[in-house]
C-alpha cells in the first residue's frame, strides 16, 4: 500500500474496524460492515488484510501507543505524568470501551490473546521502567518484584475501568497512585 490513496483506505478501514468493534462486538464484526463504514471495497480489504481476524488484529495493534518514559527523579511525579499520557491516548483510541471487548474475545481466540498480550506488555513497559528508576534511586526496595508493583498500581485502575465500568475520575486516580506509592516506598529497608 505505497500509494497515498491506499494508505488512506487502510487508515479508513482500521478506524472503521475499531468503531464497528465498539458498536457491534467481535461477534457482530463483518467485512461487509467494515466496507460499508469505511467506504473501502471488500476486495481491497481481503487483498490487504486477508481476513476479518487479521484486519481486527491490525486495527487493535494500531491502538498501541508508545509512551515516553518520564524521569523526573520522583516516582509519584513520573507515574502521574505517565497516567496523564495514557488518559489522552485512551480517549483517542476509545480504549475504555474497546479493551473489555477485546479481553472477553481473547478468551476464545488465541490470535486475539496475542494482540491483547502485546498491548498490555507495551502498556506496562514505561511503568516498569519508572519503577526500575525508582529502585535505582532507592525510593522502593531493590528486590521488590516489579510485576507485583505494577499490579499494585494498575490493579485498582483496571478494576474501576474494566470491572465496574465506571469513570476514572482524577480524584480516584490520585488516591490510587498516592496509596500505591506509599505502599511501594514502605518496602525500603524491609
Amino acid at each position: 500500500m505505497a500509494r497515498p490513496r491506499s494508505e488512506q483506505a487502510r487508515r479508513d478501514a482500521l478506524n472503521a474496524t475499531i468503531d464497528a468493534l465498539i458498536d457491534l462486538g467481535v461477534e457482530g464484526l463483518t467485512i461487509e460492515e467494515i466496507a460499508q463504514r469505511s467506504g473501502v471495497a471488500k476486495s481491497t480489504l481481503y487483498r490487504h488484510f486477508g481476513s476479518k481476524e487479521e484486519l481486527m488484529a491490525d486495527a487493535v495493534r494500531g491502538c498501541i501507543t508508545q509512551h515516553p518514559t518520564p524521569d523526573t527523579g520522583d516516582l509519584g511525579d513520573d507515574l502521574n505524568i505517565l497516567f496523564n499520557s495514557y488518559e489522552a491516548s485512551d480517549e483517542l483510541h476509545h480504549l475504555g470501551e474497546l479493551l473489555p471487548i477485546l479481553i472477553d474475545a481473547a478468551n476464545r481466540d488465541p490470535r486475539l490473546q496475542e494482540v491483547v498480550r502485546d498491548f498490555l506488555e507495551e502498556r506496562s513497559r514505561p511503568i516498569r521502567t519508572v519503577l526500575c528508576l525508582a529502585q535505582l534511586r532507592g525510593e522502593i526496595s531493590h528486590d521488590l518484584d516489579l510485576d507485583t508493583a505494577i499490579a499494585m498500581i494498575v490493579g485498582p485502575l483496571s478494576h474501576r475501568r474494566l470491572v465496574e465500568r465506571r469513570e476514572m475520575t482524577p480524584e480516584f486516580k490520585a488516591v490510587v497512585v498516592k496509596g500505591a506509592i506509599a505502599a511501594l516506598r514502605s518496602t525500603v529497608g524491609n
